[in-house]
């Protein structure tokens, strides 16, 4: 609304400036996780240009492996193509989230010098990646031995529970 003339307009209190600077928009969250040194370069085939959020596991990927990751049925979204909710930035922020936390998770026993399915290091090779993507996250091959020991002692302790009340 126009002021009248000859009255000012009233500016915001410090605390109404805080306020409004502390609300970030969601889009604009990813794009800021999108640009740390991390999340630059693909979570599996380290190319360049991420543009796409793999929310399933949290990271940063390239157009190509997005696809090998939607024909996995893991959800994805395009950084400029789609809105994201806060429940998503906040998983994206968590500490578990992001491509070096999710990879260090993943890759936790990888040796390349011993594997034979070597690492891909652009995404033109799409079988490579296939065969990669599916190892890291479907099979978990390389997972950190912890987690799974934790998923198999929890499934252990409920199955005597299941069969006991049988």
């Amino acid at each position: 609304m126009l002021a009248r003339p000859g009255e000012a307009r009233q500016k915001p209190t410090p605390t109404q400036r805080r306020r409004k600077a502390a609300i970030e928009d969601p889009n604009d969250a990813v794009r800021r996780l999108q640009r740390l040194p991390p999340n630059k370069a693909c979570a599996d085939c380290t190319s360049k240009l991420t543009q796409c959020v793999n929310l399933s596991h949290g990271t940063f990927v390239c157009m190509a492996c997005s696809g090998v990751h939607r024909e996995f049925s893991h959800k994805i979204k395009g950084i400029g193509h789609s809105s994201f909710t806060a429940e998503e930035i906040t998983k994206l922020q968590h500490s578990n989230a992001g491509n070096e936390a999710v990879n260090a998770k993943y890759l936790a026993r990888y040796d390349p010098r011993m594997d034979r399915l070597k690492a891909p290091h652009n995404n033109n090779d799409m079988q490579l990646l296939r065969a990669w993507i599916k190892k890291k996250y479907i099979d978990k091959a390389w997972c950190e031995r912890d987690a799974a020991v934790a998923n198999n002692n929890g499934a252990a302790t409920k199955k005597p529970s299941s069969s006991s009340k049988s």
